[in-house]
């Protein structure tokens, strides 16, 4: 019999957010992401959650850039830019990923 879809990570649970940038300067490991602030999960006040215990989001990129061996253009999103995206775990919302940036 074959193994059911795990739908966690297939889509049908997808959770979007709103955020604000903190930090565009990753560690090293984690080239291309940056730090978010997310509005509605995370509080406002550093004191309720630190800085360094908010996630560091993936960021997707455009569909002309090569995609793999570090090969294409760099995320240029600073800090305080208010981004969208979705969560690629769906309801556990640990794993965000920024489609792209809002006007203000």
């Amino acid at each position: 019999m074959p193994k059911a879809i795990n739908t966690e990570f297939y889509g049908d649970d997808m959770r979007w957010f709103v955020a604000t940038v903190i930090d565009s300067s990753p560690p090293h490991g984690l080239e291309g992401r940056i730090k978010v602030r997310i509005h509605g999960i995370h509080s406002p006040k550093t004191y309720d959650i630190p800085q360094r215990d908010l996630p560091w989001a993936q960021v997707m990129n455009p569909s002309d850039t090569y995609g793999t061996s570090g090969l294409g253009t760099n995320c240029q999103i600073l800090p305080g830019a208010l981004v969208f995206g979705i969560f690629l775990d769906g309801a556990s919302s640990q794993l965000p990923l920024v489609m792209g940036s809002l006007p203000e």
